[in-house]
């Protein structure tokens, strides 16, 4: 039977949420709602931690659920929270963990005396039939009007092979880790253990002050294509606004950076002025560039949009500091290209030739490809993006079929539209995402 007053919600990270969330205040019952997802919504990869040392990296005024309430979370956070490490010069920064509670609170405040329904399960396929939508789920499928897909960022997977022969799976899962953001690999880390870490990004530092938080005293070693860390994130207020030239291309918006950006590093307060003083209208420009342009812009300077774009809770780096002062950190530039487990040692394989060995390796490489939308893509649904990391979505974020026709009733948004409408990886974005949505629901 078809659900045809019904809004299939596929994820049960923050994405989902706050589409559910915003559904409910613009008016839609929650009987006309269901969400698929196995975990409990509003969590996700990033909120469920069981680590007290992962850390949101933004500020408390930053992830705006509301436009026309910005600060809530932080009233939120200063009346419910007792956090004394959150506090900061650069603002607080609370425990993400405690993020995903206020998720929830948010939820259950908006439902009132409805009741949602989940259905804990992982959706395997999403294909047309006639003028509905059907979502399949192990043998079982549900047929709807109009779908969703918020499944926010894939679960990281291992980037090279791994030979694990003879080895037991308590082993595997213990001294392999291969997704760490959940966190619950942390309690079974000996204190003189020798980690490897693939990759610098904001994941590795996760893992990074969970060591140091716990007074690891083992080594600590980095693998990544450049031996460079993100920076902290300072005390930062946008207080002009960039006077925009027309008609820009990737080289001519690369030079107005430039010259707009102070020479103090990154890491000053001046320079994270400026630089969120651009942010504002990148999404624009970049929706006005074509393809071609896109994949020019991300070659040069992908990996600097994403160390700069990214930074790090001060506490964080707080941790680095204080691990690299007592010399354990090490960086070996490259990338894993074979990773081998013994009783004894795991050994991991550069593809220069390079060979670490250590006690446990945990893969801070960020997010993998998503299984669903690849589905969708193979199956003749979607077309992917510019830049090949998500489906291709228009403003409205009706995903476009392969002949960049968008269907009336499937939608993305998360940040698999990135490659699509820009810098859509932060909360506040995807939370106004689920707001504007949310309105084509009630005209």
């Amino acid at each position: 039977m078809a659900h045809t007053n019904t809004i299939a919600i596929v994820g049960d990270g923050f994405a989902a949420a706050v589409m559910v969330l915003h559904l409910l205040r613009h008016g839609i019952p929650a009987t006309s709602l269901r969400v698929f997802g196995l975990g409990e919504l509003g969590r996700g990869n990033a909120y469920k931690t069981s680590s007290p040392a992962y850390r949101l990296n933004v500020r408390e005024d930053l992830p705006v659920i509301f436009t026309e309430d910005p600060l809530h979370f932080a009233r939120w956070a200063e009346q419910s929270l007792n956090d004394y490490h959150a506090k900061h010069e650069a603002g607080y920064f609370y425990r993400r963990n405690d993020f995903g509670i206020y998720m929830q609170a948010l939820l259950v405040s908006a439902l009132g005396p409805q009741s949602l329904q989940q259905i804990h399960t992982r959706v395997d396929q999403i294909r047309r039939v006639n003028e509905y939508w059907v979502l399949e789920y192990g043998q079982e499928n549900f047929i709807a009007k109009h779908v969703i897909v918020a499944t926010g960022n894939a679960s990281p997977r291992w980037p090279c092979p791994v030979n694990s022969q003879n080895i037991s799976t308590h082993d595997l899962s213990t001294r392999l880790i291969e997704n760490p953001w959940p966190g619950n690999h942390l309690i079974d880390i000996g204190l003189n253990e020798e980690i490897i870490l693939l990759g610098a990004g904001l994941t590795a530092l996760d893992a990074i002050n969970a060591l140091a938080e716990q007074g690891h005293r083992g080594r600590v070693n980095v693998i990544s294509p450049r031996a460079i860390f993100p920076p902290a994130q300072a005390p930062w207020q946008r207080q002009r606004q960039p006077q925009w030239p027309s008609h820009l291309t990737p080289a001519s918006l690369v030079r107005f950076m430039r010259h707009y950006l102070p020479s103090a590093p990154p890491q000053s307060s001046e320079w994270q002025c400026a630089w969120e003083e651009l942010r504002p209208e990148l999404n624009r420009i970049w929706q006005e560039f074509t393809d071609h342009q896109r994949k020019i812009l991300m070659k040069r300077v992908g990996w600097l949009w994403n160390l700069y774009r990214f930074r790090a809770g001060p506490q964080t780096i707080a941790a680095l500091e204080a691990l690299r002062a007592n010399g354990q950190i090490n960086f070996t530039i490259g990338r894993a290209k074979q990773i081998m487990i013994s009783h004894s040692k795991i050994k991991v394989l550069l593809g220069n030739g390079t060979e670490l060995s250590g006690d446990r390796v945990i893969n801070c490489t960020g997010p993998s490809s998503d299984p669903l939308l690849n589905q969708l893509m193979r199956e003749g649904y979607a077309l992917p993006d510019a830049l090949a990391t998500g489906i291709r979505v228009n403003a409205e974020f009706k995903v476009l079929d392969p002949k960049q026709v968008p269907w009336n009733d499937l939608w993305m948004i998360g940040p698999a539209t990135m490659g699509s409408l820009g810098d859509v990886v932060a909360a506040s974005a995807i939370a106004k995402q689920a707001e504007q949505l949310a309105r084509q629901f009630t005209h």
